[in-house]
């Protein structure tokens, strides 16, 4: 495997996080907390945060009720597809994750993978009532050079280094649900982001490949959330809803014509450039079972832009899948079957129903499919590249479980039917990945 397929190591879970499977030997303070009996005719799944005792195989055991507004947590998996595009046989995934909530006036959430970084923090002065001022910071920086694979086949041509360096200032208002789970709230904010891209060549670049400019560039956020959804102890969807949207509007200083002669991207093509996504996702009973172990989510995301490149454009494809697992963890699409960030096309559609069944009130089997709608570029016969509008259906399943050392872990299976990869149709993508707390 070469150099840049160590990429996802980075860049892929920075939205995906998992609030711990805290599971320890019964105590003498367990009879302080409620017992779960899973053969009982009302029997509830325990939700994120709850404490309870129960038993398993025999062995009592004790769940205690846990803060959710502090989280360390940790995440590692790895993705296998076949047919295997070049160099992506195999990608690692891995990052951290940082909650600080004390309070209604603090918040900070990160997402650290060193490389790449995405991190808000605000705070509410005295006087402002729920209006906030903060910072923001955000850069994709891989010291390796990234190559973006089109049906499957790598274009050595157009491998280059790039990155962007992303400080912000935040203004906005957030505020905190009644009678909901720790990060139930909703937020609009408006984020300015000053910020520097560079790019450099590799020795495989083509000689008549032209790099788009090292340049300062500014752009303007806005950041809309609302999160009304209760999660399980595995912080699965479990009921209610949520949803978000995103807009860019970017400029870069000093930009100029790029590419090669085949496929040239001009000046006023990504000079100035719009990018909006929206998502939503629900979850709660299947239609006339009353049992809270059977439970539907479902979920869309969909974006456009304009002026849209491979450094602007939202990056879509398969990986950790932890729609609604976090009050903002749905923002990045995915599209299961699919390689980690395979394409970048200027509008998508994505939409996903899942059938969840609880196995135990620790382990959950999903089976899922759902619909991608997409303009990717491919190859074309002079050589270049043009968009093409894709229908990408995938049937998948999914096996969420806690695990040994107080962690979890997802086993996830999509196949997706009208893939193209190295001249054939339909892609398996396998994805296995732990995570826990610290």
């Amino acid at each position: 495997m070469r150099k840049n397929s160590l990429l996802a190591c980075f860049i892929v879970v920075l939205t995906q996080i998992h609030n711990g499977l805290a599971v320890y030997a019964a105590t003498e303070n367990q009879q302080l907390l409620p017992f779960l009996d899973p053969l009982a005719a009302d029997y509830r799944t325990p939700l994120a945060g709850e404490g309870f005792t129960t038993s398993v195989f025999g062995e009592a055991i004790s769940v205690p009720a846990r803060d959710l507004r502090t989280t360390n947590a940790w995440k590692l998996g790895v993705q296998f597809e076949t047919p295997q595009p070049d160099d992506r046989l195999a990608l690692p995934a891995g990052a951290l994750f940082f909650l600080r909530q004390p309070d209604e006036r603090h918040l900070l959430r990160a997402e650290v993978a060193g490389v790449y970084n995405n991190v808000f923090w605000s705070t509410k002065p005295a006087g402002w009532g729920d209006f906030e001022f903060g910072f923001t910071f955000n850069n994709f920086t891989l010291p390796s050079t990234w190559n973006e694979v089109y049906d499957g086949i790598k274009e050595d041509r157009e491998n280059i280094y790039w990155g962007n360096i992303r400080p912000g200032l935040t203004f906005g208002y957030r505020k905190a649900l009644k009678n909901a789970q720790h990060d139930n709230m909703w937020q609009l904010s408006y984020i300015f982001e000053p910020g520097y891209f560079y790019s450099g060549r590799d020795n495989v670049t083509a000689k008549d490949f032209v790099l788009p400019k090292s340049t300062a560039e500014l752009r303007h956020r806005v950041l809309f959330r609302y999160d009304d959804m209760r999660r399980n102890i595995l912080s699965l969807p479990h009921a209610g809803f949520a949803l978000g949207a995103d807009g860019v509007y970017g400029w870069r200083l000093n930009w100029e014509d790029w590419g090669t002669p085949q496929n040239t991207f001009r000046k006023h093509d990504g000079q100035h450039y719009l990018n909006f996504g929206a998502y939503a996702v629900v979850a709660g009973k299947v239609p006339f079972i009353p049992s809270d172990r059977h439970r539907l989510v479902s979920w869309m995301h969909a974006g456009i832009g304009h002026n849209l490149d491979r450094f602007s454009a939202t990056r879509i494809g398969g990986g950790p899948n932890a729609m609604g697992m976090e009050y903002s963890a749905s923002a990045m699409p995915v599209l299961p079957g699919t390689s980690i960030w395979e394409f970048y096309p200027e509008h998508y559609a994505i939409a996903s129903l899942e059938y969840r069944y609880e196995l135990q009130w620790f382990s959950y089997l999903s089976a899922h499919s759902g619909l991608g709608y997409l303009n990717p570029l491919r190859p074309s016969s002079n050589g270049g590249l043009q968009r093409s509008h894709e229908l990408l259906p995938w049937l998948g399943t999914r096996l969420s479980t806690g695990f040994v050392g107080d962690t979890m872990l997802m086993l996830d299976y999509a196949y997706s039917f009208n893939l193209v990869n190295r001249n054939q149709r339909g892609g398996n993508e396998v994805m296995l990945w732990v995570s826990g707390e610290f």
